[in-house]
């Protein structure tokens, strides 16, 4: 959706200064706003701002008002009924499917013995310290670092290629600053917006991992090309290199170095994973400001105002070939089940909800096996949250010598194979 995003933003601005045309088309370049002038450019960077929020406000409201996923109500919240009825929800529709409160509360009371504390740091932290995880957790992170880095220094050269689409007109501030949003609309929907839905077509198809390092590697090959030919380069090959980067980053790594830390972690850590890649895509972003902006204008003259681009450039080309390097710690996640790629078939614990699934109806009507030999109705629930080692007697309780045991050490062979 980013695609979308930048499009949206490009469209905003050129209808801002669309509206602002009159009190921009007298002034003659930017140095010349002052005065009014500079009040009415100050008055549309804050509306172009503003349009910015509105897309969050939605977002806010269906983040307060979608339920959590089943998985996360079960495994972190230990909250069965919940969970059951949300599972039906989804596959058969909202009508007959709601939550009893009362059994919820009977069901919340038995899963208590079962309930383990929220997840803490310490736990998170022993968790990535794995070295499997360790190491999935540094690809996913710095293979976003490095594409952040060159995916927003490359927007330091875009200004210079402008005048290539026919977009270099500066006859007055209106026409410069409409031009600007025009070609930003012209880049947007030739390059980024392509590879976008490309990916969304191709990523269950093709896979995550293949993408992501097919695009880094065909991203460093036109670093190369633009770093070390530079002076050789017309305004046309700058301009089709360019569209080509904004495809492949998007038919790339733009898109799977957001969906992979999402899908290979755990639910109890998967958000900490999550989090902390995108933290490091940040951090990437912030020196691709503060290092390279200063950088690409060292000893810029009138007639040169950009004489180290292709030193960046170069750079860049050593960053993509790291992210493709990164990404081979990565792990494939295409059509893969979210407990395959957890770990959690090694993990599995089942435990007793009470007569849960009969409450389900035709949706929820016991299988085979849910019923033990003392008669009662059995529910089968697995998770990657804490667990115990379940030996149970006709009571539902823990027996004498039962112990708590990690989720992170839960094997499948410290799991018994009977509950009541």
């Amino acid at each position: 959706m980013q695609g979308l995003g930048q499009l949206a933003a490009a469209v905003v601005t050129l209808i801002v200064v669309i509206v602002y045309k009159e009190d921009l088309i007298a002034v003659a370049t930017v140095g010349d706003c002052v005065g009014q002038c500079a009040m009415h450019v100050d008055k549309m960077w804050r509306i172009i701002i503003a349009f910015g929020g509105v897309p969050g406000w939605f977002a806010l409201y269906y983040r307060l008002t979608v339920p959590e996923t089943p998985r996360y109500t079960f495994d972190v919240l230990y909250d069965v009924e919940k969970a059951s009825v949300d599972t039906r929800k989804y596959r058969y529709g909202k009508q007959g499917n709601a939550v009893n409160h009362l059994t919820q509360a009977k069901t919340r009371s038995e899963m208590a013995q079962y309930k383990t504390p929220r997840p803490s740091l310490r736990e998170v932290f022993r968790f990535y310290s794995q070295k499997r995880q360790a190491i999935r957790l540094f690809g996913t992170s710095m293979s976003w670092f490095f594409l952040d880095l060159a995916f927003y220094g490359l927007g330091l050269s875009s200004a210079s290629l402008m005048s290539t689409m026919g977009f270099g007109q500066k006859e007055n501030l209106y026409i410069y600053l409409r031009n600007t949003a025009t070609g930003q609309i012209v880049l947007l929907c030739a390059g980024a917006l392509p590879g976008y839905w490309l990916t969304v077509f191709t990523v269950d198809k093709l896979g995550r991992k293949p993408i992501q390092i097919a695009g880094f590697g065909i991203l460093t090959i036109i670093f190369c090309v633009l770093g070390f030919a530079w002076e050789g380069l017309t305004k046309t090959h700058l301009l089709v290199l360019y569209v080509l980067a904004q495809f492949f980053f998007n038919f790339g790594p733009n898109a799977t170095t957001f969906i992979t830390p999402a899908e290979i972690f755990p639910t109890r850590v998967r958000c900490t994973g999550h989090g902390f890649s995108a933290a490091m895509g940040k951090l990437g972003a912030v020196f691709a400001q503060i290092f390279f902006a200063p950088m690409i204008k060292r000893g810029a003259t009138h007639d040169n105002p950009t004489p180290w681009i292709h030193g960046v450039m170069q750079i860049f080309a050593l960053f993509m070939f790291l992210g493709m390097l990164t990404s081979f710690l990565v792990p494939e996640s295409k059509q893969a089940r979210l407990e395959a790629l957890a770990g959690e078939k090694d993990d599995v614990y089942e435990l007793q909800a009470s007569n849960w699934r009969n409450r389900g109806g035709a949706a929820g009507a016991p299988s085979a096996g849910d019923v033990d030999t003392f008669g009662h109705s059995v529910v089968i629930a697995r998770g990657s949250g804490s667990a115990r080692s379940v030996r149970t007697g006709s009571e539902g309780g823990l027996r004498d010598g039962d112990v708590e045991k990690k989720w992170w050490k839960c094997r499948e062979k410290e799991v018994h194979a009977h509950v009541v």
